[in-house]
């Protein structure tokens, strides 16, 4: 049996057809009786058929078969035979699988869902050879739902999988029957888009070929493809995917199956068709340098580049020793980063005290605890039935995590859950209590003085979720310390449960706050430094970007923000940002490293909830390009060769061998060994405890300062506008934001 259609069918087990309840217990009694069961039987209501279902056993003493799926085992215990394979069963299904061809088109060779189509298996299996039907068969004009699913409603066989994933999984009921008998078609009955973020999620439940992927069609066939596992890179929770490829061409992404879960995951419309973006027309495909005179770039093959880097830097130190200054190299990162990369430029920071390790975005936040950064097992599926209400602070859970809108949804479905929302106002796809979203709204709260008050009190095990990108407001502090008080005062936090969790919307935000805390990048940065390393940033979105505008608007000084280098480590050309630098900043040497895409890499990652995903390299990459961390690793090489003068007594002499990526790997893996036996009687008292760590006290706190801006959501898109690097670029995510931009005012 295929386990991804069974995977899938699990998530229906219990839902509703026709206002009836599916009941799977003659399934359970006959595998207790030790009967060969036929998988078209384990469909629980999903079948194909729809309402002339292919699950019909024969009974003994009953006049006609029994449909399996929708009789009770308590009305077939009084019969000791049950027939799964006798000759009225066989000629049944044969009458059934005569009656499904009946109007639809025999197109299988053309079709593009040949070779995964249940229509065309069960027509092999129990179909008959020859036809009784010679009459023109029923036309279904073609419905426009979207700009990622392409129709042929004539091939459709009515069996309301999308209708009822649209209805019971999305939670937008854009989709149903309409018309009667002969007339019946699926479709949205007046002309608009089927309006959700899992709407590509259609296209695999669909048995037959009615709803496929407008991006693939007569492209090849599900033999010719070579299928890998991977994880997602779009959100903070790396979801597994399954990528199938041919010819070192990634064709199509697929749901993976999610081993802590036992089931498979339903992924966005940005995780399956994203990915065209790695390899945009805008891909950088060679290391290049910039031509002084005539402000060109001039390809050059990574040796000279490395070399041209080494003799920037030699004399560089020599001019700061004569001059009795130090001007800082900044490495500008982001937090899409690998593990691996991460190690790597804390080592070449530690060795020499000119670089600086600076991150693209404003956050901060405590990072001495993991439950400050990620999302703690309380949010996990399994946990949340122990909970009976959920506070939603600043947070869109339906376009910045699909799988927690999923979970949270699928909790409020089974009763006894209620969930506020302190935040602005958007459509989750489940019922929601608004309570505000000014901060004046949170202190009432935590005051005692708000109608909500309460509910917190009186509720068992509240889970509250956090956005991180509260913490990039100016009063993050008091933030924080009203979220502590809040957690304090009510059951949020207890000896036996923690309910407080922090969503991050990158793939290893939790990663990098797991290894260090790396500074923002600010204006003092900018005037003390004499060029930036950018590795991965996103200009469109980073306090880079403001920087720069403040450098056109004349606040930063002339003198002191003169750039002598410039070296992006980057795959995609960031136009907008070489444009605004080369004419405000002056910069006389500029650098471009190739790097890879994120699957033709592999690196580790924490996704939010502390789970360690790993990625293999799916395809190869060209020759001019390399991993990130090859080639930091090359700089780090080139860099020894270089004895610096200048601030030598703050330059730690710290070298290892890396020849290849397994020796860097147990490098990082030695890490363990000296805290492994550490405790807490051999722990030093620290006299200056972080800022962000609560201290109680028995004196009066002293009061807090809070702004009266709003909680508003971060993302403005869902399709261009996320943290992953590759979705701006895409094509397909391109041509749906415009669509359904046209079809909303306003994008909520």
């Amino acid at each position: 049996m295929n386990g991804k259609k069974y995977n899938y069918n699990l998530e229906f087990e219990n839902l509703t057809i026709n206002n009836n309840r599916i009941n799977s217990s003659l399934l359970e009694y006959l595998r207790y009786l030790n009967i060969s069961i036929p998988h078209y039987c384990y469909s629980d209501g999903l079948s194909i058929a729809g309402n002339c279902r292919m699950c019909l056993i024969e009974i003994k003493n009953a006049p006609k078969p029994i449909v399996s799926c929708s009789v009770s085992a308590k009305s077939c215990l009084n019969n000791s035979e049950i027939f799964t394979n006798s000759p009225l069963v066989k000629k049944a299904r044969e009458n059934v699988m005569e009656f499904l061809l009946l109007n639809h088109p025999l197109d299988c060779p053309i079709c593009d869902q040949g070779g995964e189509c249940d229509l065309q298996d069960q027509s092999l299996v129990f179909g008959v050879t020859k036809k009784r039907f010679y009459n023109y068969k029923r036309i279904v004009t073609n419905k426009n739902i979207g700009p990622i699913i392409k129709t042929v409603m004539t091939r459709c066989i009515h069996c309301t999988r999308c209708v009822r994933f649209a209805n019971e999984v999305a939670g937008v009921e854009d989709l149903g029957m309409f018309g009667r008998g002969m007339s019946s078609e699926i479709g949205t009955y007046v002309n608009k888009f089927f309006n959700s973020e899992l709407s590509g999620n259609v296209i695999d439940l669909c048995p037959v070929g009615a709803l496929t992927s407008k991006q693939y069609p007569f492209v090849n066939r599900s033999w010719e493809l070579k299928t890998v596992n991977s994880i997602d890179y779009s959100d903070g929770f790396g979801l597994d995917i399954q990528i199938q490829i041919k010819n070192n061409e990634i064709l199509k992404i697929l749901p993976g199956y999610n081993i802590e879960s036992y089931t498979s995951n339903w992924i966005s419309d940005k995780t399956r068709f994203s990915f065209d973006g790695m390899f945009s027309p805008n891909r950088i495909f060679h290391t290049s340098t910039l031509n002084g005179t005539t402000k060109t770039q001039i390809p050059l093959p990574w040796k000279s580049l490395f070399k041209e880097l080494t003799c920037f830097l030699y004399f560089q130190d020599h001019l700061n020793r004569h001059l009795l200054k130090i001007d800082y190299l900044i490495i500008l990162l982001n937090s899409h980063i690998s593990i691996e990369s991460i190690n790597l430029l804390i080592l070449l920071t530690k060795k020499f005290s000119f670089l600086k390790l600076r991150k693209s975005e404003n956050i901060n936040f405590n990072n001495d605890l993991e439950s400050s950064f990620m999302l703690n097992a309380s949010t996990q599926k399994i946990n949340l039935s122990k909970s009976s209400l959920c506070l939603l602070t600043g947070v869109n859970t339906r376009y910045e995590s699909s799988t927690l809108n999923l979970q949270l949804r699928q909790r409020y479905l089974k009763g006894n859950f209620e969930i506020l929302s302190f935040s602005s106002l958007v459509d989750l796809t489940f019922p929601k209590t608004y309570i505000g979203s000014d901060v004046k709204t949170l202190k009432s709260i935590t005051e005692g003085n708000n109608i909500f008050c309460q509910k917190l009190a009186d509720t068992t095990n509240p889970i509250l979720i956090l956005n991180s990108e509260i913490f990039k407001r100016s009063d993050t502090l008091s933030f924080l310390e009203l979220v502590t008080i809040l957690k304090n005062l009510t059951k949020i936090s207890s000896k036996f449960w923690n309910g407080v969790n922090v969503l991050n919307p990158s793939l290893n935000d939790a990663g990098l706050s797991y290894i260090t805390n790396v500074k923002s990048i600010n204006e003092k940065d900018i005037k003390n430094s004499v060029g930036l390393y950018l590795i991965n940033t996103i200009f469109a979105q980073s306090k880079l970007k403001k920087l720069v505008e403040l450098k056109i608007l004349n606040y930063l000084k002339e003198e002191n923000t003169k750039f002598k280098i410039l070296i992006e480590q980057n795959n995609i050309i960031n136009s907008e940002f070489y444009e605004k630098v080369k004419r405000d900043y002056k910069i006389y040497n500029l650098i471009n490293f190739s790097n890879n895409v994120f699957y033709e890499t592999s690196g580790t990652y924490i996704n939010s909830e502390g789970i360690i995903k790993k990625t293999m390299r799916v395809v190869s990459s060209s020759k001019k390009s390399k991993d990130d961390w090859k080639i930091i690793r090359k700089v780090f090489s080139y860099s020894k060769s270089i004895l610096f003068s200048s601030n030598q007594n703050y330059n730690s002499y710290l070298n290892y061998n890396n020849n290849n990526s397994f020796t860097y790997k147990n490098f990082i893996g030695f890490h363990y060994y000296p805290i492994k036996n550490l405790t807490k009687s051999n722990l030093y008292y620290n006299e200056k405890p972080s800022k962000f760590i609560e201290v109680k006290s028995k004196f009066k706190l002293k009061k807090k300062k809070f702004l009266n801006t709003f909680i508003r959501f971060w993302l403005n898109d869902f399709y261009v506008g996320g943290k992953d690097f590759y979705s701006r670029h895409s094509s397909t995510m391109i041509t749906c934001s415009k669509a359904f931009r046209l079809a909303k005012t306003n994008f909520y």
